[in-house]
């Protein structure tokens, strides 16, 4: 795929640009569907693909402390664009200037710069300054600069029993719930955080169950609990991992943490980055009476992550944990 920080150093095809525009936080389904559409689009006019998306979120420049928790790194993002068919992305830094800019200016710009084609845009697409752009903008221009406009609706999450509609609001609020099979489902894939692995306290090698301490973690985290993930190294090899989100209450100790024991893995993972894919929520955090106890629940833990060894595999085989 090939990618342009601003609009300087694109050059649209000689076809033009199918062009759709958004954040794209965690390139979840509802973007496929999107993506897709544009594809067919593209197909019929001779175009290409081209994503443009913004970095950092406008929110972290208009209002910090409402910007929403990441899904997924630029650089995440950027791939799993790439994967489902983009073939070019433009990314805009968000600065006050941007952000300031008249919709009908921004618009201007990106017929100067893009030669679009076409715009496929899903029922939430807001542009401009104060997000006064919408499709409906798009479509008041269109005779003028000669494009279509394609809406595309809002893909519901037909596998879950509350059939929710697929966004990125929706994924954080099941991930801050705990509830990580809905966010897989939303998101076609399994949740996914990367950390590099410090030095901890030892306890859990005491115990007979050592864990690798994840830190400097950018993603969101789930609720405070005990999950069963898939633990990639950076090699790509994939350990099975019991993960506890949150403090050692047992111990006596409030910082929150995140420990993953990896299965069947012998050696030593400090300063390496580790990805953790997360299958299951296994149960809440809870404190024990005793140390014997807590061994005696992180050997349930274990053995519920083991049977989750064919899940893994069939997610591997599928494409969906990339190696």
């Amino acid at each position: 795929m090939e990618l342009c920080v601003g609009f300087k150093r694109f050059r649209p095809p000689p076809g033009g640009t199918v062009l759709t525009i958004g954040n794209f936080d965690g390139v979840h389904r509802g973007h496929a569907r999107l993506i897709a559409t544009a594809r067919a689009v593209a197909e019929r006019h001779g175009a290409t693909v081209t994503a443009l998306t913004f970095h950092p979120h406008p929110l972290t420049v208009l209002a910090p402390e409402r910007a929403p928790a990441l899904l997924t790194t630029l650089r995440e993002k950027l791939l799993l664009l790439g994967r489902l068919g983009v073939v070019g992305c433009i990314v805009l830094r968000t600065d006050r200037d941007l952000l300031e800019q008249q919709a009908a200016d921004f618009l201007a710009s990106l017929v100067a710069h893009c030669r679009p084609r076409a715009f496929v845009e899903g029922p939430d697409f807001r542009f401009g300054r104060g997000r006064a752009g919408s499709a409906e903008t798009l479509q008041e221009h269109a005779a003028r600069w000669g494009y279509e406009v394609h809406a595309v609706p809002g893909l519901r999450c037909a596998e879950l029993p509350t059939n929710p509609m697929i966004s990125s609001s929706s994924i954080r609020q099941a991930l801050r719930d705990g509830r990580v099979h809905e966010a897989n489902a939303m998101l076609g894939r399994p949740y996914r955080i990367t950390g590099t692995v410090g030095k901890g306290a030892g306890r859990g090698a005491g115990l007979g169950f050592p864990t690798a301490n994840l830190g400097v973690i950018v993603h969101m985290l789930p609720q405070e609990a005990v999950y069963a993930a898939a633990a990639q190294l950076a090699d790509g090899a994939l350990h099975l991992a019991a993960v506890n989100i949150g403090p050692q209450p047992t111990f006596e100790q409030s910082q929150p943490r995140v420990e993953a024991h990896l299965l069947d893995y012998h050696g030593d993972l400090r300063g390496r980055r580790i990805a953790l894919h997360f299958l299951a929520r296994l149960r809440e955090q809870q404190r024990f009476a005793a140390p014997a106890d807590l061994v005696a629940q992180l050997g349930r833990d274990v053995a519920a992550a083991r049977a989750l060894a064919g899940q893994m595999d069939e997610l591997r085989r599928a494409g969906l944990i990339p190696r």
